[in-house]
């Protein structure tokens, strides 16, 4: 399956969900490997700390100076640490939510293989856990190899707050997809629905003139019958009225088929043939220009068209995104005179044939020129928001070719510009 236009949107949508995906993917890789160089530093500022505390703990019972220094390098940090002599009893601890209030011989009193409940309980609970992160440092008297206790301790707080920072990344991530993914449904589910509306509300539209033709030419026949109604029961009606009302009649079938044959192309892969855009453009502009009295409009529309080559475009279709552009610029001229520019012609500097399309209406506000194509949009009172959205999709999508507003301004019309690839 080769890359086309019409399979571009979505391509774009899947490169950058992949690309979203990418970056985050860095970014929580960056983030894991970040924290796992902290937790590394921590781990060793933990044991250089937990060994000072083993080194200075008898040095500072045994010198007053050392021991106030001691206390302020200690008392404050909120490094988590027990400190137990070699049976396990608690002497000292920071960091673990339990108060340093407990009387010493209470503490010298308790067998730390059986404790009773309550807060030492708790920290002896809590040096085990310890112990099965981090060796503990044994306390040692200067000089002396003997054992006199151990330094248990543990992480602190932010690396362990640090550690989750990749799992809550992805749970950002899937939250970040899940919302995305339930908005991208819900917009495009709003977008279909203003389609199918549009489309069913375009397709009364397309169809009610001809038909609404049909049915005064019916009704004249009718009227026109019962006047010239003969005794015998035969109707005479004059060779011009009866030639006049079969051609309208039969212009207005033709005018059925080409609506049916228009949206049975849409949502398919139309026919392209190379055509002269000249005829088509101004059988598009002779199609308003009779309508224009009962669009009770004084407007001109003036044509120039230079020599171009032929373009691949399907015919109908085109003469629709013409029709579409044109009616455009008709209801956005108010009640004066107003005239209507259709130029044909060739850019060499893009390799294009451009239809340009310039009006003296309302105008559009820039914010308005930005959503002229967005399904459902319309700066009428009574429109459908659908015509330029089919009319881009027809241009882009089915024939390669792009179709823009060059200029507006509120009070001072518009230009629309269809251009095709020759």
């Amino acid at each position: 399956m080769g890359l086309s236009r019409s399979n571009l949107p979505s391509l774009l949508k899947a490169y950058l969900f992949l690309g979203a995906f990418i970056l985050l993917g860095i970014s929580i890789a960056y983030t894991y490997t970040l924290t796992n160089r902290m937790k590394e530093n921590s781990r060793a500022l933990s044991e250089l700390f937990a060994e000072f505390c083993g080194v200075t703990t008898f040095a500072a019972i045994e010198s007053p100076d050392l021991r106030e220094a001691f206390e302020r390098v200690i008392k404050p940090s909120n490094f988590p640490m027990v400190l137990t002599d070699r049976e396990g009893r608690p002497f000292v601890w920071r960091g673990i939510d339990v108060a340093d209030t407990i009387d010493v011989r209470t503490l010298a009193a308790v067998d730390p293989r059986n404790p009773p409940p309550g807060p030492i309980a708790k920290i002896i609970e809590k040096t085990k856990a310890f112990d099965r992160r981090n060796v503990p440092v044994p306390i040692r008297r200067p000089g002396d190899k003997t054992i006199f206790g151990y330094v248990h301790y543990g992480e602190p707080g932010l690396i362990q707050q640090l550690r989750w920072i990749p799992f809550i990344q992805l749970l950002v991530l899937f939250v970040f997809v899940g919302l995305g993914y339930i908005g991208y449904r819900s917009i495009k589910t709003s977008e279909q629905r203003s389609i199918w509306i549009g489309l069913a509300k375009e397709t009364a539209h397309q169809l009610g003139t001809p038909i609404s033709s049909l049915l005064g030419w019916v009704e004249l026949l009718g009227e026109r019958g019962e006047q010239e109604r003969r005794p015998e029961g035969t109707v005479v009606v004059e060779d011009g009225f009866f030639r006049e009302v079969i051609e309208e009649m039969q212009s207005d079938a033709e005018r059925l088929q080409k609506v049916a044959m228009r949206f049975g192309q849409v949502g398919s892969l139309p026919r392209l043939e190379p055509q002269d855009l000249a005829p088509i453009v101004s059988e598009a502009i002779r199609y308003y220009r009779r309508r224009l009295p009962n669009l009770r409009k004084d407007v001109e529309i003036r044509e120039r068209y230079d020599l171009v080559p032929p373009v691949n475009v399907n015919k109908e279709l085109i003469e629709w995104v013409v029709e579409n552009v044109l009616k455009n610029a008709i209801d956005a001229t108010d009640s004066r005179h107003g005239v209507i520019e259709v130029e044909l012609a060739r850019r060499r500097e893009t390799e294009t044939v451009e239809v340009r399309i310039t009006d003296q209406g309302k105008g559009m506000t820039p914010r308005e020129v930005r959503q002229v194509f967005t399904p459902g949009f319309s700066t009428k009172q009574r429109g459908w928001g659908l015509g330029l959205t089919l009319a881009k999709r027809i241009v882009e999508d089915y024939h390669g070719g792009r179709i823009w507003v060059e200029r507006s301004q509120p009070g001072k019309g518009s230009t629309f510009v269809i251009a095709f690839p020759v």
